[in-house]
């Protein structure tokens, strides 16, 4: 049951990155997570790893094709880690 919902959190905030990506509000995210104070923003990278690091990616200068295929390659790869298999 705990790897059900593993995977659906996953899901679910990949949905959440990617419905932020499309509203243009990852800037915003980003500008939240670096105006925190430091031990907060070590406590966010920890806990939401992927979508954080998705989010750095995002909000750098690079080309688009860039960002786009390391966002979406962090989005596939941490959920098809997460899919719950059989013991």
């Amino acid at each position: 049951m705990g790897s059900v919902l593993w995977f659906a959190w996953m899901v679910a905030l990949w949905v959440v990155f990617f419905a932020l990506l499309l509203a243009d509000r990852l800037g915003e995210v980003w500008d939240w997570i670096v105006g925190l104070p430091l031990v907060a923003e070590i406590v966010v990278w920890l806990v939401f790893f992927p979508w954080v690091l998705g989010t750095f990616v995002w909000t750098r200068g690079w080309a688009d094709w860039l960002r786009l295929g390391l966002v979406v390659l962090f989005a596939v790869g941490w959920t098809v880690v997460s899919i719950p298999r059989k013991k």
